[in-house]
């Protein structure tokens, strides 16, 4: 169960910080990194580059087109993450920037299901629609996709660390996301008093 406002009964146990936890911060841009390469070497592997190479030589404008994906895709990924906050807490979420982030974050307190349901939404949708773009499409178009599916996967490798981190957790935990930080809390045991 969701909560606006913080729940009784509560405590926090923990904390996850991408932005001033150096260690966590480097684990997931490792993580983004290497799944990039990974999805870059499949991709020259299995898919002729030169096609998509010669067509965007021939055709100035797809340059652009592919800086207005990969700018549409960051935004499109927060708005993902954002409605759903919306939508499972009634709560508005903000948008914004910090370091090399982009993010969507909310003062509401989401239960795990809730908060995998937020995390991985942008990846497995806009990764099966980039997907169907792929195989749709004439195969000058492939890598222009592709380009954009490379940053989905490796973009979204800190909501899968986050999914995977919050399992050395009970079950009812709630996880409060505020963007680059969540504050992770669970109930108080019987008889502990509030400090």
């Amino acid at each position: 169960m969701n909560h606006r406002t913080y729940p009784k009964g509560y405590r926090q146990v923990g904390t996850m910080d991408f932005v001033r936890n150096r260690r966590e911060l480097l684990t997931v841009n490792g993580l983004a990194l290497a799944v990039a390469v990974a999805m870059v070497a499949f991709g020259i592997w299995r898919y002729p580059f030169a096609p998509t190479w010669n067509f965007m030589r021939a055709n100035v404008w797809t340059w652009f087109l592919l800086a207005a994906m990969c700018f549409a895709y960051i935004s499109l990924h927060e708005l993902t993450h954002g409605v759903l906050m919306h939508l499972l807490s009634g709560v508005k979420p903000k948008y914004g920037f910090k370091l090399c982030y982009a993010y969507a974050g909310s003062r509401a307190y989401f239960d795990r299901r809730s908060h995998n349901v937020i995390a991985l939404a942008p990846l497995l949708v806009w990764g099966i629609a980039l997907f169907a773009l792929e195989r749709a499409l004439p195969a000058e178009w492939f890598w222009l996709f592709y380009v954009v599916q490379i940053s989905n996967v490796s973009g979204s490798m800190g909501d899968v660390y986050c999914v995977f981190a919050l399992w050395k957790y009970s079950s009812d935990i709630l996880i409060q996301d505020t963007g680059t930080r969540m504050r992770i809390f669970a109930p108080r045991p019987k008889g502990e008093e509030r400090s």
